[in-house]
């Protein structure tokens, strides 16, 4: 390998590492936001996320009692795989 090959190589990955240095900070979150990400939801509790669409409007309790309720059907090995929201 050449000079040129050299330099190219150390030059990216001194490269790669600034921007890694540099784009670490900005992905982290406050300790607040992951305290509270690490406490357990329970379902009495009040879960909310914003639905668009066909299910605006519908409350996460009422998303997860249906998905316990009427749990996705097993597969047979033969049959194609059909996507649904949620196994509904």
């Amino acid at each position: 390998m050449n000079r040129l090959g050299y330099f190219f190589c150390i030059g990216s990955l001194l490269l790669s590492v600034a921007l890694i240095g540099l784009l670490v900070p900005s992905a982290s979150v406050s300790v607040a936001v992951a305290e509270t990400a690490r406490s357990c939801k329970t379902l009495e509790e009040d879960i909310e996320i914003s639905l668009v669409g066909d299910l605006e409007g519908v409350s996460m309790y009422d998303l997860l009692s249906h998905y316990l309720e009427v749990p996705p059907a097993k597969v047979s090995s033969g049959q194609a795989v059909v996507r649904q929201f949620g196994g509904c």
